[in-house]
């Protein structure tokens, strides 16, 4: 029969496989329409998808200019590839989208926007033609000037005014990365409406970053945590690779900034995958281990992953290799911290850890996101709703996992600071409690003790009251240890019942007791308090094993009259306790120089 740490592997494994094919099913079931030779552009519909008309053309050598364009689209063919996507292509491509505007009852048709909602296409140039010769044109693409733009959209978009009849769409298109190309024809208010909707979303997905930022960020002010630095890291890459497919960066942050905008995928990238690495590499590191056993060599290994992606970075950004290159980099080194990470959060699944399953949940979605996006990006899946977004959700999936990891390991610090703090007070309170009574003990008397001689005036003095228990001795011999403990208990008791409440009562070891006044305000209070002292102890003590009766022997001295020291006040207080011994127990003597 299987452990159940096999059948926990094997229903993680079967869970991990389920979710991609399911990925995998929607992305390629999604409806895709049929290849025809003329798109109609009617009121009727307020949306046609141009990629089942589309036929492109890749540049050999020489930039082509329309003419030429115009004059080649014999040679103009079906893309092989997945719907709406070219794969990655180094040279540029022509589209070729031939349409017509259809009037109705002798009416002039609605404008139309023409629009590319695939934001890091580099460089665009869009042309309405008729017959051959230009009507409109635009130049659009994200290395180009925001302003330039015929529409301020996230995505790239050219309005149309056109008369009723047959024209050809055509676009030159280069990009540094993939060609995705969902090119459609749209009504203004639907154009409108889906940039809103796609706004929203994706100033849905920069809120949550900001938040998970601020949560590491602020969690690491207040424990100073690296493990939150790391997390913050590793968010900070994925938000810039987002902000970068998204638009948004392009749109807000770094507008006409185009070194960031040819940058920033593999600055992101690799942001990322570093962060990952020192995430990963603190996350599953072996904080304890057994005495001889070899060090951890696991976050050594992780923290040098990093350093590579660092070294990659600085220099990517002198622009010493290309992105061809980075994109190559990335595609080994990316699933890496994840691959060297698997064995232990298995271990950690297997051992029933939380740690583990959010960890392996985090893998599901990485895998599953990474399939689908390459896969997309090398014209294998069609680009739709599905393939476009998954990154955008995949990654948002994958972060908010590494969340939940982090919130456990702050619930894990939390508890462990709480425990160390528990320690501390119960290390602090022996070395400052008698544990028998539970009352000061000598050092924290003497810092009461030199605390009270800081306000002691002639008009309120300090009375100290040194105490030996007459009968302890008898007591302990007769009875055993217990009974004087006991009989130490009730001293104690009676004690705290008879001073007032900002009194202070101690105990100086064996039978020794002190007792601070605050605030006396002569010599004759002084002795009175000294003599009800002694009156509780008037009634015998009834102890587990006999009911005895004993007495105090009291000696003090007063704050500043006889002196304002700590240790010499208490010497006093010895003496003229002592004296009272001599003279006959069960006493008040007060020290007289």
């Amino acid at each position: 029969m299987a452990s159940p740490a096999d059948r926990t592997r094997l229903g993680l494994r079967l869970a991990l496989a389920v979710l991609i094919a399911a990925v995998w099913a929607g992305v390629c079931q999604a409806a895709v329409p049929e290849m025809s030779s003329r798109l109609l552009l009617t009121s009727a519909k307020p949306v046609h998808e141009a990629w089942p008309n589309v036929t492109v053309f890749t540049e050999r050598q020489n930039p082509l200019t329309l003419a030429d364009a115009v004059a080649a689209i014999g040679e103009f063919e079906r893309p092989e590839t997945s719907y709406a996507t070219l794969g990655v292509r180094p040279q540029a491509t022509w589209l070729r989208v031939p349409f017509t505007v259809q009037a109705v009852d002798g009416i002039n048709p609605q404008p139309w926007v023409m629009n590319i909602d695939y934001p890091p296409l580099n460089r665009i140039d869009a042309y309405v033609t008729r017959s051959g010769r230009e009507v409109q044109r635009a130049e659009l693409g994200s290395l180009r000037s925001f302003a330039s733009r015929p529409l301020l959209s996230r995505s790239h978009a050219m309005p149309l005014e056109l008369a009723p009849g047959d024209y050809d769409l055509m676009l030159r298109v280069e990009s540094r990365g993939a060609m995705i190309l969902p090119v459609e024809f749209m009504q203004p208010s639907a154009f409108h409406r889906a940039a809103m909707s796609e706004q929203m979303l994706r100033g849905i997905q920069v809120g949550l970053f900001i938040c998970m930022l601020m949560y590491s960020l602020a969690q690491w002010v207040a424990t100073r945590e690296r493990l939150f630095l790391k997390y913050a890291l590793l968010v900070t890459g994925s938000f810039m690779f987002a902000l970068l497919l998204s638009g948004v960066g392009a749109q807000w942050v770094w507008r006409d900034s185009f070194w960031f905008e040819r940058h920033m995928a593999g600055i992101g990238a690799l942001v990322a995958v570093g962060g990952t690495f020192l995430f990963l590499g603190d996350v599953l590191a072996r904080r304890y281990a057994a005495p001889g056993a070899r060090a951890d060599r696991f976050p050594l290994l992780m923290n040098s992953g990093a350093a590579l992606c660092g070294v990659l970075l600085f220099v990517y950004c002198l622009d010493l290799f290309n992105t061809a290159l980075l994109t190559a980099i990335i595609v080994l080194l990316g699933p890496l911290p994840l691959i060297l990470s698997l064995p232990r959060f298995l271990s950690k699944v297997a051992k029933g850890d939380v740690i583990g399953r959010y960890l392996l949940l985090a893998f599901t979605f990485y895998v599953a996101t990474v399939i689908v996006t390459t896969t997309t990006i090398r014209g294998k899946l069609p680009a739709n709703v599905w393939t476009l977004h998954s990154l955008t959700f995949g990654e948002m999936c994958h972060i908010f996992a590494f969340t939940l990891v982090l919130i456990s390991r702050a619930r894990e610090l939390r508890l462990a600071g709480e425990s160390a703090r528990t320690e501390h007070e119960v290390m602090r309170s022996m070395a400052y409690t008698d544990p028998l009574t539970g009352l000061p003990n000598r050092r924290s008397m003497s810092d009461a003790l030199a605390l009270a001689l800081i306000g002691a005036t002639p008009q309120r003095m300090l009375a100290v009251y040194l105490i030996d228990v007459d009968e302890f001795k008898r007591v302990n011999d007769t009875y055993g240890h217990d009974s004087g403990d006991e009989l130490l208990i009730e001293v104690t008791r009676r004690l705290r019942v008879a001073v007032r409440s900002h009194d202070t009562v101690a105990r100086l070891g064996g039978d020794e007791f002190v007792v601070l006044a605050e605030g006396v305000r002569s010599v004759d209070e002084a002795n009175d308090l000294g003599h009800q002292l002694l009156a509780l102890f008037d009634a015998p003590i009834k102890l587990s094993k006999a009911e005895v009766k004993i007495g105090l022997t009291v000696g003090y001295a007063l704050a500043p009259l006889d002196t304002r020291e700590v240790a010499a006040i208490l010497k006093l207080a010895d003496t003229a306790m002592y004296e009272g011994k001599q003279g006959g127990k069960r006493c008040v003597r007060q020290y007289h120089a």
